[in-house]
């Protein structure tokens, strides 16, 4: 959630957004060395984009269902994936399992490093013809993709197959939705969610389960953990972008104008918004009182949860797919006496939802008619509650199918775990709206390099929040219109 999702770093002058797989890897060499998130792609809108606005139109025949039942079987497809660890032998042995129990495909999978590598990979394929059939793109990419013509709307195979869609969670299918038409379907998203030490809260006399909810307590909540000394601070603040936009979007703030990119396409950002200037100042007072640890945006930096294991800030955010890791390093015994805790985010009042954030899977305009409904059946085994039960269980996802949360597997997991369920639980929390549901931006990576320039100005150079707040929405401004000129969407 959306890299749902996340760490940044700077290439060529440019900061390049990791995903939680990133911080999944990061929090494993951690573990063995001695715990999108939420990312994106670069700044330049995909190669051999056209000029002519996205096609909103529903062609069932485009799915080519009849084509694969008339194909010489089992149809070839290549599905690209940035899966890691544990999850990627999770899909290794669940596409192992799709293979051999039907005939009419056959999926080759090929690991890609991360989401930025494998999108720079595909823009480069739409030149050279390296392309796979079916590719897992992170949230941040929706738009581009969408601009490039590069890929089969899912629209198409779901009226082609007469798909239901009434058992996934709404924002989660939302979120991936161009004009009314869903362009991929939701398999591997997560969200950002609070990570606390349960152990400091009750050394501060707090109640370790009831964590904050507001941005109110949990300035009160730190500074009773400061002053009973359970931690040196309160909190630790990654200045990490993905962190401000869950932040902004579950006070009911929207990123961009034009809802949220929603009604049209983005052409500003909304970064001195009301609500936006409350989280800006919010920020801004818990690193003046010393009440947060700023602990920086650069890619491989885990410091904010680090300084939970060590007992430098009680509270931080994280994406939800880094609960295993950090368990993993617990278990380890590195750490004794440290607990993890996972909560929903605080908001400036309770009662709002999140985006997702991380990956869908996208068909490609490229494959046959064959391969794409042959993708198709992948996609639906995929995201069958059995397999998004099982993925949620083993690595933390979220859950896109509310019948998957009543399968053994993951009630086990989440009765055993309750860290597993927060994500879920936070993402049907809220009523559906435009600032909960996402944005789309084209040049998406640019703003959220401008939010973290803004948080990094408060932090180095101790600009007020006002001033940073304008100082990244003109950095937002410039990198929304840049893009937009380049593909004739202004």
């Amino acid at each position: 959630m959306r890299n749902g999702t996340g760490p940044s770093t700077r290439t060529g002058g440019r900061r390049r957004s990791r995903c939680p797989h990133a911080v999944l890897a990061a929090a494993a060499v951690l573990a063995t060395s001695g715990v999108t998130a939420l990312g994106a792609v670069g700044p330049s809108a995909v190669a051999g984009a056209a000029t002519a606005p996205p096609s909103t139109k529903v062609v069932p025949s485009a799915c080519g269902l009849s084509a694969l039942a008339k194909a010489r079987q089992p149809v070839q497809i290549t599905m690209w994936h940035t899966m890691t660890q544990t999850n990627n032998t999770w899909l290794q042995n669940s596409v192992k399992h799709f293979n051999g129990m039907q005939h009419q495909v056959h999926v080759n999978l090929v690991q890609q490093p991360d989401y930025p590598s494998e999108f720079v990979k595909y823009k480069a394929g739409l030149t050279s013809g390296d392309l796979p059939t079916l590719a897992q793109f992170e949230d941040t990419t929706v738009q581009q993709l969408v601009d490039s013509h590069s890929t089969v709307p899912v629209q198409d195979c779901i009226a082609a197959s007469h798909y239901k869609t009434n058992d996934y969670l709404p924002r989660a299918l939302a979120f991936y939705r161009y004009h009314g038409v869903q362009q991929s379907m939701p398999w591997s998203v997560s969200n950002v969610i609070m990570y606390y030490n349960p152990i400091d809260f009750q050394k501060a006399g707090l109640n370790p389960n009831k964590p904050p909810q507001t941005f109110a307590q949990v300035t009160a909540d730190s500074k009773k953990i400061v002053a009973a000394h359970a931690a040196t601070h309160g909190i630790a603040l990654p200045a990490k972008p993905y962190v401000f936009e869950f932040l902004l979007a579950k006070s009911g703030g929207e990123y961009v104008n034009n809802g949220n990119g929603r009604k049209a396409r983005a052409t500003q950002a909304n970064l001195t918004s009301p609500t936006a200037m409350k989280v800006w100042n919010w920020w801004n007072q818990l690193l003046t009182s010393h009440l947060a640890l700023a602990t920086g945006s650069d890619p491989n930096n885990i410091d904010h949860l680090i300084a939970i294991a060590t007992g430098n800030a009680a509270m931080t955010f994280e994406a939800s797919g880094v609960i295993g890791p950090a368990e993993a390093v617990l278990a380890s015994g590195q750490y004794p006496g440290v607990q993890i805790r996972t909560a929903p985010l605080p908001a400036l009042a309770t009662g709002g939802g999140v985006p997702v954030g991380d990956g869908s899977l996208w068909i490609s305009a490229h494959a046959s008619l064959a391969q794409r409904a042959a993708a198709w059946k992948l996609i639906a085994y995929l995201d069958s509650p059995e397999q998004q039960a099982s993925l949620a269980a083993e690595g933390g996802y979220v859950p896109i199918r509310r019948s998957a949360t009543k399968l053994p597997v993951l009630v086990q997991r989440w009765t055993s775990d309750p860290n597993y369920e927060v994500g879920y639980t936070q993402l049907t929390t809220g009523t559906l709206s435009n600032a909960n549901i996402g944005s789309l931006i084209g040049d998406y990576q640019g703003v959220r390099n401008a939010v973290a320039d803004g948080l990094e100005q408060m932090v180095a150079n101790k600009m007020s929040p006002k001033k940073a707040a304008a100082f990244a929405e003109n950095e937002a401004n410039t990198a929304i219109e840049n893009y937009n000129s380049r593909i004739g969407a202004n």
